[in-house]
């Protein structure tokens, strides 16, 4: 539980400094579009991240024990989908080229459908975390991120890429599923009976990845809140 909860405060913090920051800039979309994002990931974490571990604890929840909502996978193998497809759309909204653009508007596409047919028959929904979503979208990510990275590269925007509110999500998305994604390779192993060591491993890293990335975030929407200038 405390991992859980160290996850939270983190996302929190992220949360609340994007408010200041969509509060104070209220002319850039697209991270008023990631603050809404954070908000929703804060609302499934806060409630379907702690409803599994209360209903066997709290006598008031006890007749919940047998419902779709004592397992949390289901709604996770949901938001893990939302999750990729938002973060590609986001990185997205930086590219100029139009090919580039097209890319991974096919690649969110084909990543979409796959992953909802990989669920409807690899019956792992309502059991485990789809490793192949998992897998498959980290690669759209991060090739998304590349393609901004390439593209930033090419032009003067290189000079000033640290002042940017996308220098700081790009650099906490892409360590952070570099840090989880081979997790989910062995996902099938998160079983506390079949192997303690690798949950106890499993935990500590993804904990720490949150960190990183949430902090990142932080950071960044804080300090490009005093380097710019306010809406």
């Amino acid at each position: 539980m405390i991992y859980q909860l160290i996850i939270n405060v983190v996302e929190i913090m992220a949360v609340i400094s994007g408010a200041i920051y969509v509060n104070k800039y209220r002319e850039d979309n697209s991270s008023r579009y990631l603050f809404y994002f954070l908000f929703f990931t804060l609302f499934i974490e806060l409630i379907f991240g702690w409803l599994p571990r209360v209903i066997g604890r709290m006598e008031i929840l006890r007749f919940l024990e047998n419902s779709i909502l004592s397992n949390n996978e289901w709604i996770y193998n949901i938001y893990i989908i939302t999750k990729f497809l938002f973060y590609t759309f986001y990185f997205n909204l930086f590219l100029k080229k139009r090919e580039l653009r097209n890319i991974m508007i096919f690649g969110m596409f084909l990543f979409l459908i796959s992953t909802v047919i990989n669920l409807i028959f690899s019956k792992v929904f309502f059991v485990t975390i789809s490793s192949y979503t998992y897998i498959t979208g980290s690669l759209l990510l991060m090739l998304s991120v590349l393609f901004y990275f390439f593209e930033v590269l090419k032009s003067d925007e290189i000079l000033n890429f640290h002042k940017t509110i996308v220098f700081y999500i790009s650099i906490g998305t892409l360590i952070f599923h570099l840090c989880v994604t081979p997790l989910f390779i062995y996902s099938k192993y998160y079983k506390i009976e079949k192997s303690p060591e690798f949950v106890q491993v499993y935990q500590i890293i993804l904990t720490a990845a949150n960190i990183f990335m949430y902090s990142c975030y932080t950071i960044g929407f804080l300090v490009c809140s005093r380097k710019n200038k306010s809406y």
